[in-house]
């Protein structure tokens, strides 16, 4: 209240030449923050970076403030983690039957068959 009384006395009062600069920049300091509300309670916000920006470009316009400020008090949707459920985990028995088939289907050779079936038993 102080403040803004000593910021009307500074505005209106143009007879006295006594100009109190320390007034002009607590009203400015005031008026600055008045206008990053937005920002700053958005600090947190994962999207803090954007409301920054509109709440200093589009700021001035009351729609712009107050579009920044509901978007800084709105809470994010949480991040949804798509978590693939582990398949079905095959035996080594389970491999080397494979392993087997394959080789009496000729697909693989006897060569290929003990190499395949070294790596699973080692």
């Amino acid at each position: 209240m102080v403040l803004l009384s000593l910021l009307l006395q500074v505005s209106t009062d143009t007879s006295d030449t006594d100009y109190n600069p320390i007034a002009g920049f607590l009203a400015l300091m005031f008026a600055g923050l008045l206008y990053f509300i937005p920002a700053i309670v958005g600090r947190t916000h994962r999207q803090a970076t954007s409301i920054f920006f509109l709440n200093l470009l589009l700021g001035w316009s009351i729609i712009g403030w107050i579009g920044a400020l509901i978007w800084a008090l709105s809470k994010p949707a949480p991040s949804v983690r798509v978590v693939a459920a582990p398949g079905p985990r095959s035996s080594v028995a389970d491999e080397l039957q494979k392993l087997q088939a394959l080789r009496e289907a000729g697909t693989i050779t006897a060569v290929e068959f003990e190499q395949q079936k070294a790596r699973l038993l080692s």
